[in-house]
């Protein structure tokens, strides 16, 4: 039977995903409502890719698609928890427009006393332009409790401990490459921790750069945004970890066309290195 940790573990390969035209993603294909919001779609996925489709079955044996019908699915079961106990694999429904009906959904990852740090589908970047609930694809957020409605947990056979902030120190979230694209602020890139017990060396943070440009990409190319490439490609699957480094090589952007490939939302621009919808999954990616 799957754990929570489980759940966190699939859900965290898949951030940096990003949509193509319409909402289409490989959930909604999956579940067949492809080109609809897909955040609930996502969130069955995930379970769905651990055996526990039966966990989170709402609507269909598959899962559910729409927030407030898988909310009260979790209310009859009597999954509604503390919102400040949050655990690693509980599930988190937001509204931010005081309706009472939930807008959005996610998977969490971590807590603390003063947010939640989330895995969800169907958003943006931390801080950047764009909606909460109708974003660009899969990103880690971190959010106050202010817009948390509820907290469900689902019935994993084994009990885990609760979840702990996943950032020592409290930068801007990772995966805000979409609001450094459009004209803001650096992101910054952090290791994670799920203990209580404090690190034996100092956690290191890596602060994205803005967008540098297409053309800034080149071998031999050397600086933050370089690695960030480099880490990128390696937690997809495509770069051995031993050969991470901040020096760009021919190897690594010949592998941004696979990059690319994995995502809808990038079709566009293969071919063209790495542009700015790139560098936003890649930031996201290198802190997955």
């Amino acid at each position: 039977m799957a754990t929570g940790l489980d759940i966190v573990n699939i859900a965290a390969k898949e951030i940096g995903y990003v949509e193509g035209p319409n909402n289409e993603t490989k959930y909604g294909q999956w579940y067949g409502l492809d080109n609809d919001p897909y955040c609930a779609m996502f969130v069955s996925w995930v379970f769905d890719q651990a055996g526990a489709s039966s966990l989170v079955a709402a609507s269909t044996a598959k899962g559910f698609s729409y927030c407030p019908e898988g909310l009260r699915w979790f209310q009859k079961k009597g999954a509604v928890v503390d919102k400040y106990k949050g655990m690693p694999g509980d599930i988190v429904f937001f509204c931010w427009d005081g309706t009472g009906v939930p807008q959005h959904v996610g998977i969490i990852e971590g807590a603390s006393a003063d947010g939640i740090t989330t895995i969800e589908a169907n958003t943006s970047a931390d801080h950047a332009v764009g909606s909460q609930a109708d974003g660009i694809g899969v990103f880690r957020r971190h959010r106050p409790y202010l817009g948390v409605m509820a907290i469900v947990r689902p019935a994993y056979a084994a009990v885990h401990a609760p979840a702990v902030s996943k950032l020592a120190t409290k930068p801007v979230a990772v995966g805000t490459a979409a609001v450094t694209a459009l004209g803001g602020g650096g992101a910054a890139l952090a290791t994670h921790t799920s203990s209580t017990t404090p690190p034996a060396t100092k956690t290191t943070v890596i602060v994205a750069p803005p967008f540098p440009g297409s053309s800034a990409f080149k071998v031999g190319a050397k600086g933050t945004a370089e690695l960030i490439v480099a880490r990128a490609l390696a937690n997809a699957g495509l770069l051995p970890a031993n050969l991470v480094s901040n020096v760009l090589t021919a190897e690594e952007i010949a592998l941004i066309p696979v990059y690319q490939k994995q995502y809808p939302g990038l079709k566009a621009s293969i071919g063209k290195g790495i542009d700015v919808w790139t560098y936003t999954s890649m930031t996201a990616k290198a802190g997955s």
